[in-house]
């Protein structure tokens, strides 16, 4: 009768501290180099997207013009009060393009131009700063003397309330006449009174220049001629 021998392989040899060295180490270290190289190529893809999106969004951007230098209302602009800026397209913002910048030069300032804002059409106009027999002429009010939502370009009665009589008899309003609003400021001691510039008649330029400087001015918000 035969007899079948078996020969179990030989195990490695036990180190003399006892412990066996690790089999799993060059298979974790494969891992860990197909991790690095995973990571460098997704850094290196979204780079690449980064820098196509900063370009792309640069390509939607265009020149506009700005104020440079304060330019006071009824003033002529001149091509140092303006600047150009870069925004982005389609913004919706109410602007000049810088190809129109000769365009505005020569203009008259409708409103006080801030530094730093946008130029937008509606705050230049064409002609002189002050017409043939017309003065600007500029006036404090306070609230009740100026209808809430007063801004530049307005048509106004002017009404003067006299000072009193020495016998203390009221005396009625006077009318100046009619103006136009060139510019409304918010009073700077943080009070909810308005500094206002008057297009007047020169005639009665003095009479309103003095009233408003008192507070005996009011203006009435009327239409058109």
């Amino acid at each position: 009768m035969a007899t079948t021998t078996l020969t179990r392989p030989k195990a490695p040899p036990v180190p003399s501290n006892g412990h066996r060295p690790p089999t799993a180490a060059p298979e974790r270290a494969g891992r860990r180099n197909r991790t690095r190289i995973a990571l460098g190529l997704l850094v290196i893809v979204l780079s690449v997207l980064g820098t196509v999106s900063l370009y792309s969004s640069t390509g939607d951007r265009v020149e506009v013009i700005a104020v440079r230098r304060t330019v006071p209302a009824g003033q002529v602009v001149t091509d140092d009060d303006l600047g150009t800026v870069s925004i982005a397209k389609g913004s919706g913002l109410a602007v000049v393009s810088v190809a129109d910048r000769a365009e505005m030069v020569g203009k008259v300032a409708a409103v006080g131009l801030v530094p730093g804002s946008l130029l937008a059409p509606e705050q230049l106009r064409d002609g002189p700063a002050v017409e043939n027999g017309m003065a600007i002429a500029g006036a404090v009010l306070k609230p009740g003397q100026y209808p809430v939502g007063l801004q530049a370009g307005d048509e106004v009665l002017l009404v003067e309330t006299p000072t009193a009589a020495a016998t203390g008899a009221a005396t009625a309003p006077v009318e100046r006449g009619r103006a136009r609003v060139l510019d409304v400021a918010a009073s700077a001691d943080g009070s909810s009174s308005v500094a206002v510039s008057l297009v007047v008649p020169r005639g009665v330029a003095t009479s309103v220049a003095n009233a408003g400087a008192a507070g005996r001015l009011s203006l009435v918000v009327v239409g058109g001629q």
